[in-house]
């Protein structure tokens, strides 16, 4: 019901000129989109807040083409911050995280438009034939249709007591969060491969199948390759996705994703994105050894030249946003209200 309302509200405003009104007003401030993945399957139903449907993805792209916006590439936009140059109506596209469905789906749409984007590229899954561990987890229980389990087979010592465990809502995501706590630190991830295939097994969800789906793998190396032919930036967004105040292992963290993607890129990485959007100005003066140009967050708003470099704000953009809520964040409209707000 609220987001009826919201949505009807929106539209008055349009048909009022308010959008267009809010649009001149930030004309000279950058818009930076921000994408997850794509859907190939069923993904938009079980992550809403990560993945958009190709066709609605298509219909952004298409609407910011006819409505005039200039697409522009994240280093263009940090050059124009830089030097003061005000070009009116700039959008930069970014994704995070590197899923199949970024070559599949999105990438294709882009190039058939010829917009530049980033993609900031985790590198612990990269180039595994298995999904994000905590993805998949989620997944199957979201998945199951099962109504009772043993999960004491799976040799988690805290799931030692569940061997017929009813699978209410409530018990899902108990058992869900102990499975990840248990299997995120495993070493070796041949580990976390066996407890998946155990829990497919105990919620007869086919591993097989979902990791021959790859709704949750991370591009190949090939892959990467043929990303950087459709015009995809490669950028950094940690190792192992988690980016800690300590400054060793938060140098670490990037570091290493250095060391795994960079030499298959014919530029160095040098623009990053907080994984999880979790970030601190703690975090700066280790971005600054590492010789970074601009960390955006998942905090929204435009750019501009009194952004902190280390601080860029974005628009993100899945399946929970509508068309007119879409419309309302790059037009602007919704930015003046939070300035009024403040």
């Amino acid at each position: 019901m609220r987001s009826t309302i919201k949505n009807s509200i929106f539209h008055l405003s349009k048909y009022l000129g308010l959008f267009a009104l809010s649009r001149w007003l930030l004309r000279n401030k950058v818009r930076v989109l921000c994408y997850h993945g794509f859907t190939t399957k069923d993904e938009h139903l079980n992550v809403p807040g990560l993945f958009i449907e190709p066709q609605e993805f298509a219909k952004r792209m298409n609407y910011l083409k006819h409505k005039g916006y200039k697409v522009i590439g994240l280093e263009q936009a940090y050059q124009d911050i830089e030097q003061g140059v005000r070009q009116q109506d700039r959008v930069v596209i970014t994704i995070d995280d590197g899923y199949v469905s970024v070559l599949r789906k999105a990438a294709p749409i882009m190039k058939e438009y010829n917009y530049p984007s980033t993609l900031y590229l985790t590198s612990y899954f990269f180039d595994k034939d298995c999904p994000v561990f905590t993805l998949a987890v989620n997944y199957m229980f979201w998945k199951t249709k099962v109504t009772e389990a043993d999960f004491a087979s799976l040799g988690i010592p805290a799931l030692s007591n569940y061997k017929n465990c009813q699978l209410s809502k409530e018990n899902k995501n108990k058992v869900s969060i102990l499975i990840k706590e248990y299997g995120q630190p495993l070493k070796g991830n041949e580990k976390r491969v066996a407890l998946l295939k155990t829990l497919g097994d105990i919620l007869q969800v086919d591993y097989q199948q979902l990791n021959q789906d790859r709704l949750f793998n991370l591009v190949t190396k090939q892959e990467l390759e043929q990303l950087e032919q459709c015009g995809v930036d490669i950028q950094l967004h940690t190792h192992r996705h988690t980016f800690p105040i300590d400054e060793e292992i938060a140098h670490k963290e990037i570091q290493d994703n250095k060391l795994v993607v960079n030499p298959l890129l014919g530029a160095p990485m040098t623009h990053f994105c907080y994984p999880s959007g979790v970030w601190s100005t703690r975090h700066w003066e280790v971005l600054e050894k590492e010789n970074i140009k601009t960390a955006t967050t998942c905090q929204t708003g435009f750019v501009d030249e009194n952004s902190p470099k280390f601080a860029w704000p974005r628009i993100l953009d899945s399946s929970r946003v509508s068309q007119i809520e879409f419309e309302a964040e790059v037009s602007g409209f919704n930015e003046l209200l939070r300035m009024a707000r403040s």
